[in-house]
């Protein structure tokens, strides 16, 4: 089953457009309707803590097509972020707290816009790849930023890209699938990188 939800992933995520990073305040007695959000595939979401309180956010086992857990973190403006990739509902709750108090509903659509491609396109070679990763821009935009995300969510790489061609040391990764992603000021595009 993992497997097959591993193919399913990188197959919806190899043509996946980005849009936003949608940010939600975590705090005591935070709840539906505030806290649900419709969002599209590629999207990321932030948690901020804005209180004192030490919390977690993680999925609802069993009424989620996602995993993710921040783990315990306190303090005021402490985040966790997630980038969802898998179309389909996830409940979330504080691990602390409990879904009480503190719970919503994070919605994933495939609702991909009809933006130009052209102008935020990008290339990755070799893929699979075992120590480089090679992106090269369709063309140069100082406003590039590429980020590199697990087949979990969580961002392993980011870095402003001022260059038509940037390598990536990827010599020190674990083998397995990885999403590309480069978000310009004309959209976002994610493509499937393998690191063998």
């Amino acid at each position: 089953m993992k497997i097959k939800l591993l193919i399913l992933t990188c197959l919806c995520a190899s043509s996946v457009i980005a849009q936003t990073t949608h940010d939600l305040i975590w705090e005591r007695f935070f709840q539906s309707p505030d806290s649900d959000l419709t969002i599209d595939i590629g999207d990321t979401v932030r948690w901020t803590w804005t209180d004192a309180f030490s919390h977690t956010v993680q999925n609802s086992v069993g009424s989620s097509v996602e995993n993710f857990n921040s783990g315990t973190l306190t303090g005021l403006g402490q985040t966790f972020s997630y980038t969802f990739t898998v179309e389909g509902v996830n409940d979330y709750f504080c691990g602390i707290h409990g879904a009480g108090n503190m719970s919503g509903t994070i919605t994933v659509v495939n609702n991909l816009g009809l933006e130009d491609l052209e102008k935020n396109s990008f290339s990755i070679s070799p893929n699979p790849g075992r120590d480089k990763l090679n992106l090269k821009l369709s063309s140069l935009d100082n406003s590039a930023a590429v980020e590199v995300f697990d087949v979990l969510g969580k961002r392993i790489y980011t870095n402003r890209v001022n260059i038509i061609t940037k390598t990536i040391d990827v010599s020190k990764w674990n083998n397995g699938v990885y999403l590309v992603r480069l978000t310009t000021d004309s959209g976002t595009q994610t493509k499937r990188f393998v690191k063998q």
